[in-house]
């Protein structure tokens, strides 16, 4: 039972971790993808957090056509070692040497993927709720989730009609992340799953 509860405990904290970690090197490769204004006190507060793994990656690794690759591939190599580490913890740690290399890279991009959209789901949650409460008033941290999801409006407002004044936009796209997340994300990490 104690030994349960260690294990509980021990897997809470590295999902915790690599998890914040992980979403926060996500978030500095969206900011960049839609380039995003980093005077931002959110964005100055991720870069200063990431720059320590990043800048060192980033002399391997180069940016090429825009895009942060380096950043990518961190979010990738930490995603692998969480879901090396869990499987250590949960008593896969004599075959642990066999874990199928291929099959942890596809779990981890389907656990990146899953990550990348809940994340978009909470952003596009927050703005709704915001918009609510605090209705035309300025926050940094909610320009920056603007920034973000401003592209994934653009295609639904071209085909959804105007209703006044109720956008239902933001629950179409709540929607459509939902069964990305049901269609897309989790076909991937049962993939990768049962390769391993």
């Amino acid at each position: 039972m104690l030994m349960s509860s260690v294990q509980n405990a021990l897997l809470f904290t590295i999902q915790t971790i690599f998890s914040f970690y992980i979403m926060i090197v996500l978030f500095r490769f969206m900011l960049q993808l839609v380039k995003a204004d980093f005077r931002n006190p959110l964005a100055q507060f991720t870069v200063k957090i990431t720059n320590p793994l990043l800048i060192p990656l980033r002399k391997i690794i180069p940016g090429y056509a825009k895009v942060d690759w380096a950043a990518l591939v961190l979010a990738l190599l930490l995603q692998g070692i969480e879901l090396y580490l869990i499987l250590l913890v949960k008593g896969f740690g004599v075959a642990a040497s066999a874990v199928s290399i291929g099959g942890l890279c596809i779990w981890s991009i389907g656990e990146l993927l899953d990550l990348v959209l809940a994340f978009l789901f909470f952003a596009t949650l927050i703005q709704v709720v915001y918009s609510w409460i605090q209705p035309g008033q300025y926050h940094p941290s909610i320009m920056l989730l603007q920034k973000i999801t401003e592209p994934l409006y653009r295609p639904i407002h071209k085909i959804l009609p105007n209703f006044g004044m109720i956008d239902m936009s933001p629950i179409v796209l709540i929607f459509l992340i939902s069964i990305s997340r049901m269609l897309v994300a989790d076909p991937v990490v049962a993939f990768g799953q049962s390769l391993i």
